[in-house]
């Protein structure tokens, strides 16, 4: 089985033109097997998709770029270069490496899917936070400003305190979203290595407890009701200048204005019998 220690490095060849070389047509077939393999990791096909692309690998068999990336992975160009960004994300969790067996549609990742490493051999007493971790193409794409701002490996990092806050080995897209989206570019406000890892801790926090709060919401029967206050509340405050309106609208055409109110006054009616007997 291919794993990403077995690919090379990208070799950026931007002018590469007629047949490939021997070393060329040996990454070339590399590239294949792991395009081929590629449910068992989404990460090590997108490695394979870097290595391609900036070699011109697929000259051998493609006419162009987006023809490869098409028949290949069956997504945009777009996509294929946020995969490979993702991708180095993966890789720095993943270490040591490791295969997660997923889905073989190269442009989705599912988020829901509970991967479990068999026993490892593990030193008597690993470091903190050694352990791999398995993310899913979209939870990696959800860091891409930190990716951008600090690098994969810091990157990385954010998503080990996430998960060792949350006490989940795989972390989902929205609660990376939830967590990042509050985190300030570094453009704005630079933050060391211990103040990202430490904003971040505390921001899961946050997003775990609200997380633990809406899943409250959404099966606590009291909480399930108490939403229809703020239903009937914003519905209120919209109907505030509803007499005015219809005032207005008489005065130009009142057999038109009569027919809107009786269609209001049926929403009303029905509104009134859904209202609970108390």
């Amino acid at each position: 089985m291919l794993r990403v220690e077995d690919l090379p490095d990208p070799i950026d060849a931007p002018e590469a033109q007629g047949p490939l070389s021997s070393d060329e047509a040996e990454r070339w077939e590399l590239c294949k097997r792991s395009f081929e393999q590629y449910r068992q990791a989404w990460w090590v096909a997108a490695k394979a998709l870097d290595i391609s692309l900036r070699g011109r690998l697929w000259r051998a068999e493609y006419d162009t770029a987006e023809a490869f990336i098409g028949d290949v992975a069956g997504m945009s160009t777009s996509n294929a270069y946020r995969q490979i960004a993702g991708a180095e994300v993966a890789a720095v969790l993943a270490s040591p490496p490791r295969i997660e067996l997923e889905s073989n549609d190269l442009s989705r990742m599912r988020d829901s899917a509970e991967v479990r490493d068999p026993e490892p051999t593990q030193d008597p007493e690993p470091g903190p936070g050694s352990e791999p971790l398995v993310i899913s193409q979209r939870a990696a794409e959800a860091l891409t400003r930190v990716r951008e701002d600090y690098g994969a490996t810091a990157a990385a990092d954010a998503y080990r305190t996430v998960a060792e806050v949350t006490g989940k080995d795989k972390v989902s897209q929205k609660t990376i979203t939830g967590i990042v989206q509050q985190l300030p570019r570094k453009k704005d406000t630079e933050l060391s290595e211990d103040e990202l890892k430490e904003r971040v801790r505390t921001l899961a926090v946050k997003q775990t407890e609200k997380e633990a709060a809406a899943k409250k919401v959404a099966t606590d029967p009291v909480e399930v009701f108490r939403k229809y206050v703020d239903i009937v509340e914003a519905f209120a405050e919209k109907t505030g200048g509803m007499s005015a309106a219809y005032d207005k609208a008489a005065s130009v055409d009142k057999a038109k204005a009569d027919e809107i109110a009786k269609q209001v006054r049926d929403h009303m009616a029905r509104a009134a019998e859904n209202f609970p007997n108390v």
